[in-house]
């Protein structure tokens, strides 16, 4: 029997969003059937790029995205990739006091010219998202059926619409950011008729009306290792966005079983012969060890060259502590000795504990070029 098709549910995130895009690229080649997506804030935005179905269209769209073509302001900005840095601040505050807010019309035009709002109202994948109705207190799931005919750009601003930014969404209506409700519409999917459900989360906030009502689902959830390599909402910088693409398309692909790691990626029978080799507690600790160290993460390794580069990194770390641990010790026991000389004795006889026994024992017995 056929496997019924996917619910896709996008949190908001701003200029995080672009890992949802990487993700959509990644369920493209692996030929995932979607029947609903249900999206927030800028979720909202990529659900109806995806419903639309021109990847090609949203990747360009993304790709020309940053905060001076997505705003009018008069000052000059001295963060111009983000547009709520602090550095920012002073130009921000004159424009609000002098419009009444930040003119965002130009992102409303650049949405309106990439997205195809018939594609959308005419896919096979069925639109909905969430927007808070600010003027009554109240949230709005909506889907695309209930949004007016030629007024979809407009929605799908009112949910991402964030404070102090004018001139977007419904006239005579007051929206903000539909993820202060909720930021990761299950609820709303559920609500939809799906239990199957792909969620691709790019926010640690999930809003004060968000229900986790995952019983009795089949749900593959996608999310970074570490939510803060995502950057911040409003950086809208080239390499940002090109490292929240790739991120994106290789966790969806870990996420299918295509990739394997906890927090590197691996092809799945390299993952499985370390496994097989150094046991996996042995695994996790250079996985661990190799984020402390700073090993780069976006890239597929195999096993002799994870182990080969992790190994330079390993060294000097270990130089470094040590050295850190010397002085530290130095500093200790000068002091102890002047309290308490008796007390030497026990102190160094203790063995501090190694956290990365096993990763350790791997790397110093590889053999040398």
């Amino acid at each position: 029997m056929k496997p019924r098709p996917y619910g896709l549910v996008l949190a908001g995130g701003g200029a995080k969003g672009a890992y949802q895009i990487g993700s959509w690229k990644a369920m493209r080649e692996i030929g995932v059937e979607i029947s609903t997506v249900a999206g927030v804030s800028i979720g909202s935005i990529n659900g109806a790029l995806i419903a639309a179905g021109d990847y090609e269209k949203a990747v360009t769209l993304w790709r020309s995205a940053s905060v001076v073509k997505g705003v009018n302001i008069t000052g000059e900005l001295k963060e111009p990739d983000n547009l709520f840095s602090r550095k920012n601040f002073s130009v921000l505050l004159r424009e609000i006091i002098r419009n009444g807010g930040i003119d965002a019309s130009p992102t409303q035009q650049m949405l309106s010219q990439y997205l195809d709002e018939d594609g959308v109202r005419n896919s096979n994948i069925r639109l909905a998202i969430v927007t808070f109705l600010l003027s009554e207190l109240t949230p709005r799931e909506m889907k695309i059926e209930d949004i007016p005919e030629g007024k979809l750009v407009e929605y799908l601003l009112a949910s991402s619409h964030y404070p102090g930014v004018s001139k977007i969404g419904p006239e005579g209506e007051r929206y903000i950011d539909g993820g202060v409700y909720d930021n990761a519409p299950v609820s709303l999917m559920r609500k939809l008729g799906h239990n199957r459900m792909i969620i691709v989360d790019i926010s640690s906030i999930k809003g004060v009306g968000h229900k986790q009502d995952i019983s009795c689902s089949d749900i593959i959830y996608i999310r970074p290792y570490n939510i803060d390599e995502l950057g911040a909402a409003f950086d809208f910088s080239d390499e940002m966005i090109e490292k929240r693409f790739e991120m994106g398309y290789m966790d969806t692909k870990k996420a299918f079983g295509l990739l394997a790691g906890r927090i590197y990626y691996f092809e799945p029978a390299t993952a499985d012969a370390f496994i097989e080799k150094y046991g996996p507690e042995a695994f996790d600790q250079l996985e661990n060890l190799a984020i402390k160290v700073g090993l780069p993460r976006l890239k597929i390794y195999g096993e002799e060259e994870f182990l080969r580069e992790l190994l330079p990194l390993y060294l000097t770390y270990r130089e470094e502590l040590e050295e850190k641990i010397k002085k530290k010790e130095q500093r200790f026991y000068r002091n102890i000795v002047k309290t308490n000389p008796k007390i030497i004795s026990k102190i160094v006889s203790l063995k501090p504990k190694k956290s990365y026994a096993l990763a350790e024992e791997i790397l110093t017995s590889l053999p040398g070029d």
